[in-house]
């Protein structure tokens, strides 16, 4: 009703949560501070009537067992006249009316995922057939373009040796870093890539600032969208560094944020990445309808051109509870995404938005973010991840998408465009003008050291001047005379 914009009472009317009204009757351990859980629908109906509830997550079949659920908490007395803000009377003629157990509509139900492939069913919402790989078996290039380190500080936990190494393991012959906001890993992964022979993409994954990085007044500026950039040459890296500097001196706001207008004067030699569900292409078509989205992706494609991308990602986990909040709302921007890219000439990639190395680091990348979140592990309400964020190898890649087989190529087209550049350079140092009489700065520095020394001590004796000479001697062999 609300992305419709229509008018509904439905806000208008007293709301009532059976998890929160039933859990000291479901008395279910695990709490928080001892306390007792909120119970799952599943675990509340079971409770209720002694029978499982085998079609969960099944909407029509969620809102027959959330029916049957409330009623019969006001039939035995745990949801009161009180918490429905109605007439005692009300409730008491309801009981005396219904004096057995509430009984099921019996509206017919099919199971959500009943002997069918969540994954090929993906597929078949958001793709014609004729895309879909023949053979799954065919080597179809990848590389990550979306992946956080340790150095996206308190929420990746991915180590960049042990990354490395594992793309490496796999055949890779390209990473990407794009840790949020900063980029205080780029160096170490960059040195650890070359190493390894892999070409290092040097990225961030920035924060576009809903309007303006100068506004810092409310909730709505205290964040931003998310934007991957990809920096295709030193250029590129520049341009990058420069707009990383500028959103954590100029724009940050509980976090450092970049806009538009930032955006538009760095874009060269940069590759842009619509980013998660995070981005704002994707987050308006969620919350905002696909006309919004468009106006969005007209913007971003006018500042990158052709190195514009549509970024695809899918997290199933298998948990219907863990994809409603996840991968339902992935299925249902990729489908709007697909048909964006049709209809503007835009590639699309798939990424994995990777936050650790491998899958048996889920349980204490969650425990991580806790710390990140200062949460308990047992808070219901916390931000939880859907455990698939893993640094997948190309097989696994390959299987999530393999009816998107176009997806993974074009990873090794934004690749292919990236070039190989050092970070390594001289020091900067400042250069002064000698007096003529001196053939270089170490010359002059010993002469106004000297004088200074004199200056400083009634008596230059031997003690002090091997002193002055060992520093002399230092600084020399750094290089550094002009500095001093």
């Amino acid at each position: 009703m609300l992305r419709a914009k229509i008018s509904t009472v439905l806000f208008d009317k007293k709301s009532v949560d059976t998890k929160t009204l039933s859990t000291n009757y479901c008395a279910l351990p695990g709490g928080r501070g001892g306390n007792f859980k909120w119970p799952t629908l599943e675990e509340l109906y079971l409770k209720l009537f002694n029978e499982k509830f085998d079609a969960a997550h099944n909407a029509i079949a969620d809102v027959q067992a959330t029916a049957r659920c409330f009623f019969e908490l006001i039939r035995i007395g745990i949801i009161d006249a009180s918490s429905l803000d109605v007439d005692n009377a009300l409730i008491e003629m309801f009981k005396e009316n219904n004096p057995t157990i509430i009984q099921s509509v019996g509206i017919e139900v099919s199971s959500f995922h009943e002997n069918e492939n969540i994954e090929a069913e993906v597929g078949k919402k958001e793709i014609p057939k004729k895309d879909i790989a023949a053979d799954t078996n065919e080597k179809i290039p990848f590389t990550h373009l979306h992946v956080h380190t340790q150095f996206s500080v308190l929420d990746g936990l991915s180590d960049i040796d042990e990354m490395v190494g594992k793309a490496k393991k796999d055949g890779m012959d390209a990473v990407a870093i794009t840790d949020h906001g900063y980029m205080y890993g780029v160096k170490k992964f960059h040195d650890a890539a070359l190493r390894a022979e892999i070409k290092p993409i040097i990225g961030c994954e920035v924060y576009v600032a809903r309007r303006g990085m100068l506004k810092k007044e409310s909730k709505i500026d205290g964040s931003g969208w998310h934007l991957v950039l990809l920096a295709k040459n030193l250029q590129g890296y520049h341009n990058l560094i420069k707009m990383v500097s500028i959103a954590a001196i100029d724009g940050f706001y509980y976090k450092p944020r970049v806009d538009k207008a930032l955006l538009k004067k760095y874009s060269e030699g940069l590759i842009a990445m619509s980013a998660c569900l995070g981005g704002e292409i994707p987050q308006k078509i969620i919350n905002d309808g696909e006309e919004k989205a468009e106006e969005a992706l007209i913007e971003y494609k006018d500042i990158f051109g052709e190195d514009f991308y549509l970024e695809l990602q899918r997290h199933p986990t298998g948990d219907p509870e863990i994809d409603k909040n996840v991968f339902d709302d992935q299925v249902y921007v990729n489908k709007a995404l697909l048909k964006f890219a049709e209809k503007y000439d835009i590639k699309v990639v798939a990424t994995n938005d990777s936050h650790f190395v491998n899958a048996s680091d889920a349980g204490a990348h969650d425990r991580l973010i806790c710390i990140g979140t200062a949460k308990d592990l047992d808070d219901p309400v916390r931000m939880r991840y859907t455990k698939q964020e893993w640094f997948k190898t190309r097989a696994e890649m390959q299987e999530l998408f393999s009816d998107l087989p176009h997806a993974l190529e074009n990873t090794k087209e934004i690749a292919d465009k990236v070039e190989v550049y050092g970070l390594n350079n001289d020091p900067i140092m400042p250069e002064f003008v000698i007096p003529d009489q001196f053939n270089n700065a170490d010359d002059y520095l010993r002469h106004i050291t000297y004088l200074g020394a004199e200056k400083r001590y009634s008596d230059v004796n031997d003690d002090i001047r091997s002193r002055i000479d060992f520093e002399l001697e230092t600084i020399k062999k750094m290089g550094f005379p002009d500095y001093f």
